[in-house]
C-alpha cells in the first residue's frame, strides 16, 4: 500500500484535471480493438524472414483468423526459422514468384530489403494478391509511381504500410488532441531516434555480408532516414496535415568506420507549405534521447514515443494559451481548465479512456491510474502493442473490406521524405517536391499573435 501523504481535496482536483484534459467522452479516435466478426480465415503468405520478418510472425500467430500457408525467404536459415516460429507446417519457397501463383493465398506480407518492396507489390497485386509492406513501402522515386499506378489498377485489392504508430491508440489520441485544438496552431515538430551501436549483425561467411547487413549498402537501403526517420516523418506530416515541400541535410559517416556506405548520423529540417518545420535527427553514438516526437503549437505541447509495445505521451499547455468560456467554438473539449499542473510538469495521455459503460468502480479505478501516473508512481501501457494491432487490422481489410489506417497514399509520402531526405544530404542542397519545383517562393508565413 502506497504511504503519501495525499490529501482528498488534492485528489479530487487532480482527477477532475484528468477528465478534462484526457478523458475527452468525444473523440473519435477509430476502435482498432473491436472483437472481429467470425467470417471465414484468410490464408496469408509472407515474403522475407529475417528480423523483421520474424518480429511480424510472432504477432500474426496470435491472429485468430489468420492462416499462414507459404513462407519465402532466400536465405535457408532464416526461412527454417520462419517456418518453426509460426507454426502449421506453411510451404517454403526460395521465389517468391513460384508462391505468388498458388490459388489457396489471400494475402502476401513484404518483409524483404527495402530495394526489393515496388517489384514485389507490383507483382503481388497482378497476381490478385492483398499487400502488407514494410515501411519504407519504396526505394526509389519512380517506385512510388509505379506502385501508386499499380495500387489504382486494383482498387479491391488491399495495400496496408507497416507504419505502426497510425494503429496506436496513444498516437491515435494524441492527432485527435490535435485536431480539436489543444496545441492551438502547430507550427513546429522535433524528432530523433538514437540509438549506441554500430547497427550490424554478425555474419559468419564473408560471401553473405551484403545480403545479411544489406542495411548498410546504399545498392538495397536507405539508411537511418529510411529504417528509423520514416516512422517519424509520418507522425510530423499526420500531425501537420500535409507533406513537406523542401528539405535541407547534412549526414556523415563519422563515428563507425567500418566500411559501410550509408551514414551513421543524419539531421534534416523539413518546411511545410504552411510555414512549419520538422527538425530531425538520428544518430548511433548515443541512446540517451532515445525516439521521441515533440509536436508544438502556440498553445500546448505533446511529447510522444513509442519503443516496442509500450508507448509513453505527455501534455503541456502554454501559460498564455487562451482559456475559453463554455460553449464557446473555440472550446476544443468540455468543462476544460488550463492548471498549473499541465502548464508547469505537464499531464500523461492514455489510450484508456472514461466510456459511459463504465461502472461507479472502474471509473474510479481509472482516474485513480491517471493520478498516479502523474506522479510517476504508475506505469500505464497501451493495451496492446501496435504492431499486433496492424498486423491484425490488415487481416481484417483482407477479409472484411476495409480500408487500411496506412494505405499507399500515405505510404507514398512517406517514402519521398526519406527520398528527397537522403538526397538532400548526398548532395548538399536543399531539395523540393516535384510540385514546388518550379515555384520556389517562400511559404505563408505563421501569423504572429499580438500580446
Amino acid at each position: 500500500m502506497f504511504d503519501y501523504d495525499v490529501t482528498r481535496r488534492e485528489f479530487a482536483k487532480t482527477v477532475a484535471t484528468f477528465a478534462a484534459l484526457v478523458g475527452m467522452p468525444k473523440l473519435e479516435v477509430p476502435d482498432l480493438l473491436a472483437a472481429p466478426n467470425a467470417n471465414g480465415t484468410v490464408s496469408w503468405g509472407m515474403v522475407g524472414t529475417g528480423s523483421r520478418g520474424m518480429e511480424l510472425l510472432r504477432h500474426l500467430s496470435k491472429v485468430p483468423f489468420g492462416r499462414c500457408v507459404a513462407l519465402c525467404d532466400i536465405y535457408p536459415v532464416n526461412l527454417k526459422k520462419g517456418v518453426e516460429t509460426i507454426g502449421g507446417d506453411p510451404a517454403p519457397y526460395e521465389d517468391y514468384r513460384k508462391m505468388l501463383e498458388r490459388k489457396d493465398m489471400d494475402a502476401v506480407l513484404i518483409a524483404t530489403p527495402l530495394h526489393l518492396h515496388a517489384s514485389m507489390i507490383v507483382d503481388a497485386l497482378s497476381a490478385g494478391k492483398h499487400v502488407f509492406v514494410e515501411k519504407t513501402m519504396v526505394f526509389t522515386e519512380e517506385e512510388v509511381r509505379a506502385v501508386k499506378e499499380g495500387a489504382a489498377a486494383h482498387p479491391k485489392q488491399v495495400l496496408q504500410v507497416g507504419l505502426q504508430r497510425r494503429y496506436s491508440l496513444l498516437y491515435r489520441l494524441a492527432m485527435e488532441m490535435i485536431r480539436k485544438g489543444g496545441l492551438g496552431k502547430v507550427t513546429h515538430v522535433r524528432a530523433q531516434w538514437h540509438r549506441n551501436g554500430n547497427w550490424r549483425r554478425t555474419v559468419t561467411d564473408p560471401k553473405l555480408e551484403r545480403q545479411i547487413n544489406w542495411r548498410m549498402y546504399r545498392e538495397y537501403s536507405g539508411g537511418l532516414m529510411a529504417e528509423l526517420g520514416s516512422h517519424q516523418t509520418d507522425v510530423a506530416n499526420w500531425a501537420i496535415g500535409s507533406e513537406p515541400r523542401s528539405v535541407i541535410g547534412i549526414g556523415g559517416i563519422d563515428y563507425w568506420k567500418d566500411g559501410r556506405e550509408i551514414y551513421d548520423n543524419v539531421q534534416c529540417i523539413f518546411e511545410y507549405p504552411g510555414g512549419q518545420k520538422l527538425v530531425y535527427s538520428s544518430i548511433t553514438s548515443n541512446a540517451h534521447f532515445g525516439p521521441t516526437e515533440q509536436i508544438m503549437g502556440d498553445e500546448g505541447t505533446l511529447e510522444l514515443g513509442l519503443d516496442g509495445p509500450t508507448g509513453k505521451g505527455m501534455y503541456w499547455r502554454e501559460a498564455r494559451a487562451k482559456v475559453t468560456q463554455a460553449g464557446s467554438k473555440e472550446q476544443w473539449w468540455e468543462g476544460a481548465t488550463v492548471s498549473a499542473e499541465a502548464q508547469q510538469k505537464g499531464v500523461p495521455i492514455f489510450p484508456e479512456r472514461i466510456s459511459p459503460d463504465q461502472s461507479f468502480l472502474q471509473r474510479e479505478m481509472t482516474y485513480a491510474k491517471r493520478w498516479l501516473v502523474s506522479r510517476g508512481w504508475y506505469d500505464l501501457k497501451e493495451p496492446r502493442d501496435p504492431v499486433y494491432n496492424q498486423m491484425e487490422h490488415f487481416l481484417l481489410c483482407v477479409r472484411d473490406g476495409l480500408k487500411p489506417v496506412a494505405d499507399v497514399n500515405i505510404g507514398a509520402s512517406d517514402a519521398e521524405c526519406v527520398i528527397y531526405s537522403n538526397r538532400a544530404m548526398d548532395e548538399t542542397r536543399r531539395v523540393y517536391w516535384p510540385q514546388y519545383e518550379n515555384n520556389k517562393q517562400e511559404p505563408a508565413k505563421t501569423k504572429v499573435k499580438k500580446a
